[in-house]
């Protein structure tokens, strides 16, 4: 049986197959870099998370108040690093803690690469109500003395453990961070997408609210 001979293509047919496959790749390399720019400040969220969890873990194990210090970088933050921190009684507040040591065995953590979290108060601060509000409303509270610590800036924002397991610092209300993408964010402000992450000051319970611009 005779097999039939294979027709070669047109360069007709050539230059249709190649336009269908440059207008694909144009619909779908934006997307694609959405998609994994909004996996990296998921990332970094739940890099985070973890790290809430390590912290409450060391403070109740070891009994002291243990804090995860935020490393400022102009108005953003891109690392952090967990410390014991001292608390003086003496405040009514409860807002004054200074740098003790840096948690045995710890390093500074950095964020994922073009991932940062904003300092302002409402990208890193407290709700007003302690409810899943989606925007700090307060400042967060702060860890000084760390002239001593090897950085500079003398405080820097932070979450804080008590011994107990709760939120320090907070006057019963949640913390709430937000994670951006840093060339969107420095683009412009008020049209990037932030991924909050809520800590309740009672049970540290976390949760991801929806991203809100």
């Amino acid at each position: 049986m005779r097999q039939k001979k294979a027709t070669p293509f047109t360069l007709i047919e050539l230059i249709a197959v190649m336009g269908v496959m440059i207008l694909l790749a144009a619909v779908a390399i934006p997307a694609y870099s959405s998609l994994f720019a909004g996996r990296k400040t998921t990332l970094a969220a739940n890099q985070l998370n973890g790290a809430v969890m390590e912290a409450r873990a060391h403070a109740v194990s070891a009994k002291v108040y243990t804090a995860l210090v935020f490393v400022k970088d102009g108005t953003s933050c891109r690392s952090f690093r967990m410390a014991e921190v001292y608390h003086n009684a003496d405040d009514p507040d409860n807002t004054s803690y200074a740098w003790r040591r840096w948690a045995p065995g710890t390093a500074f953590v950095l964020l994922p690469e073009n991932t940062m979290i904003p300092v302002t108060t409402e990208d890193f601060g407290l709700t007003s109500d302690g409810t899943e509000g989606s925007k700090g409303t307060s400042n967060a509270p702060k860890v000084s003395n760390l002239t001593n610590s090897g950085l500079t800036g003398g405080t820097a924002p932070a979450i804080i453990f008590k011994p107990n397991g709760q939120l320090a610092g907070t006057g019963n209300k949640n913390m709430v961070v937000r994670f951006v993408e840093t060339n969107r964010y420095e683009a412009n402000k008020s049209k990037t997408p932030k991924l909050p992450l809520n800590i309740n000051w009672l049970t540290c319970k976390t949760k991801f609210l929806d991203p809100v611009e």
